[in-house]
């Protein structure tokens, strides 16, 4: 078994984090949302969580208000002290014109506090609010966006950790409510069924779920049409397309329109495409030649050899062929199984 590894990074099309947190770190950073965290890294959600560099009196990093820009969902766990921290009220404004610039999510967490003290900053929140007034003289009009910030804040649909029994029990709803909100798959894989679908690919979707990697693996029982339409949508929605070419694959059409797609998301979204060789040359299914020859002859003998769908079919297969791979000749496939697993791993963590 030879291997030539991949790239190193899967690039989220549009956003490089699916959740930011905030958060007041004295308070939570240890218990709840740490576990938070965890939780939603298990799961494969790209989380950004800040490290807690910055010292009493620094300004906001810009680094942490363009990691809100560029997060799908935001998290605010207003906890009892949150709203002392200036840092956590420069969050929540940019993350609250990231909702409506950009139609970002933001989940309220309501962590031993009622909502009502924060939208009328009362109790705890008022007196950190009367803090800031005071010490802001000069800039009152901050302050203002800080008041406004926590009153709508308080509005949008939420969670309150005093209606569960146990943290846990919290965390398992908001995990499950991301998960709702961010339909989304690791990973899409591109195989010929006759060929892996009960051996190498069947065992590299196994090992990828008991990761805990989404992925995406076609049910054979559907309609061609059907098959193709689920498989468009998870294309788009997949971080890695994973693509199996083995002997028989491009005597599909489904899996030519398949592969067509997974290219298109490379080049447009950065999406990031692992080949795997399986028991063919590449050079075959560069120039098309022994079963990739054949069958792109049959398809050519059907629908036409100038046809643009046949055309589009010889350029990905060419294209796809050049990109970095793997090769499995001989070997044990569960080795190349584990080293692909292993790469993702070392990637989604990265």
């Amino acid at each position: 078994m030879m291997a030539k590894e991949g790239a190193i990074a899967i690039h989220e099309p549009n956003y490089r984090y699916d959740v930011f947190l905030s958060f007041r770190g004295s308070d939570t950073r240890r218990t709840f949302t740490g576990n938070l965290y965890n939780a939603l890294r298990l799961k494969r959600f790209k989380t950004f969580m800040d490290e807690g560099g910055l010292k009493s009196g620094d300004p906001i990093a810009s680094s942490i208000l363009e990691a809100v820009e560029d997060s799908r969902i935001s998290i605010v766990v207003l906890s009892k002290y949150y709203a002392y921290s200036s840092w956590c009220l420069e969050e929540l404004v940019k993350i609250l014109d990231c909702k409506k610039e950009k139609n970002q999510l933001v989940l309220p967490i309501f962590y031993d506090v009622d909502p009502s003290d924060v939208r009328r900053q009362r109790g705890a929140y008022g007196e950190a609010m009367a803090r800031h007034e005071d010490r802001s003289r000069k800039d009152s009009e901050k302050v203002r966006r800080w008041r406004s910030a926590l009153s709508e804040v308080s509005n949008l649909s939420r969670f309150d950790n005093r209606q569960y029994g146990y943290d846990y029990e919290l965390i398992q709803k908001i995990v499950e409510g991301v998960t709702r909100s961010l339909p989304r798959y690791d990973v899409f894989l591109s195989f010929c069924g006759e060929d892996t679908r009960y051996s190498f690919t069947g065992f590299l979707y196994d090992a990828l779920c008991q990761e805990g990697f989404n992925t995406f693996m076609n049910d054979e029982r559907l309609k061609d049409g059907d098959q193709l339409s689920e498989s468009l949508n998870a294309i788009e929605k997949s971080r890695l397309s994973i693509i199996v070419f083995s002997q028989n694959y491009a005597c599909s059409s489904l899996r030519l329109d398949e592969l067509v797609m997974i290219l298109d998301c490379m080049k447009m979204k950065n999406g990031l495409v692992w080949p795997i060789f399986y028991k063919v040359e590449p050079s075959d299914i560069r120039h098309q030649r022994n079963n990739y020859g054949k069958a792109m002859e049959t398809h050519e003998n059907r629908i036409g050899k100038d046809s643009k769908k046949v055309q589009e079919w010889r350029l990905a297969l060419s294209q796809v062929a050049n990109l970095k791979g793997w090769h499995l000749k001989f070997g044990y496939e569960y080795e190349l199984v584990k080293k692909i697993v292993d790469i993702a791993i070392k990637i989604s963590n990265g």
